[in-house]
């Protein structure tokens, strides 16, 4: 089979990160098929933009990359929200992964599976003050659940953090601003193209039971759990991330 039977592969990252965090992805998918990374505004070198233009900045550059090709979306957290919220507008969209994602993000009366509060201060005050070892903290927050050595962690990080172009200050107040006020329950029963969930079973920052509410919501959505794995489970088990993801779509083209 040659990569144009095949769907481009578009791959969104989360709060604070950049398109770097998904290198090992990149490096075994872009082997056979099309790849391309998305830098949210503000993260990654990519200038800031008004928060209120997100959605449609990330709408046309993914509509421009693809150039009326079929689109797989992977996105994760923050980036799995945006997806879910900007999908009916993706041309040709055939498939969407969404990792650690959460159709709401803070905890409110009618929905228990959300980040606490204690949590979220965490994330504000990062944005607030960009200290890097409060930046440090959230990362290490995300591979909470993994077994995992301090030297594995150090490894995990030098690779997937872009060190030389930290997120904007802008951006991230712009992104907590995003995951504060995003509720996309009600939109949930509306998405017609397959989906995958994938979620780490000991994920502190997105409780597990957001990643099973949204397999129930999606209607053609399908549930990958990772055991003893946190909020990136595309980092810290990539090659079964990779494999399972690829056996997924696959199926859904035959």
């Amino acid at each position: 089979m040659h990569a144009d039977q095949f769907p481009i592969l578009i791959f969104l990252h989360g709060w604070g990160q950049s398109a770097q965090i998904w290198h090992q992805q990149i490096k075994y998918f872009s082997a056979h098929y099309s790849t391309y990374t998305i830098h949210l505004p503000g993260h990654g070198g990519a200038p800031n933009i008004s928060q209120a233009h997100w959605a449609q900045h990330i709408t046309d550059e993914i509509n421009h990359v693809s150039q009326g090709s079929p689109v797989l979306l992977m996105a994760w957290s923050l980036g799995g929200q945006i997806a879910l919220h900007i999908q009916q507008h993706i041309h040709n969209l055939t498939g969407l992964v969404l990792v650690s994602t959460t159709p709401c993000f803070r905890q409110q009366e009618d929905w228990q599976y959300g980040c606490n509060d204690e949590v979220w201060q965490g994330f504000s005050q990062a944005a607030t003050t960009q200290n890097p070892k409060l930046m440090q903290r959230f990362f290490q927050m995300m591979l909470h659940g993994d077994k995992l050595t301090r030297k594995d962690m150090q490894t995990i990080a030098k690779e997937a953090i872009n060190k030389q172009q930290p997120p904007t200050q802008q951006s991230l107040q712009a992104g907590l601003s995003l995951l504060s006020n995003l509720d996309l329950r009600k939109i949930l029963a509306h998405i017609a193209v397959p989906s995958l969930i994938v979620h780490g079973v000991q994920d502190v920052i997105v409780p597990q039971e957001a990643g099973q509410y949204l397999s129930h919501a999606i209607p053609h959505a399908t549930l990958q759990v990772f055991e003893e794995c946190g909020h990136a489970p595309f980092l810290t088990h990539h090659a079964a991330f990779n494999q399972q993801l690829e056996a997924w779509w696959k199926n859904l083209s035959m």
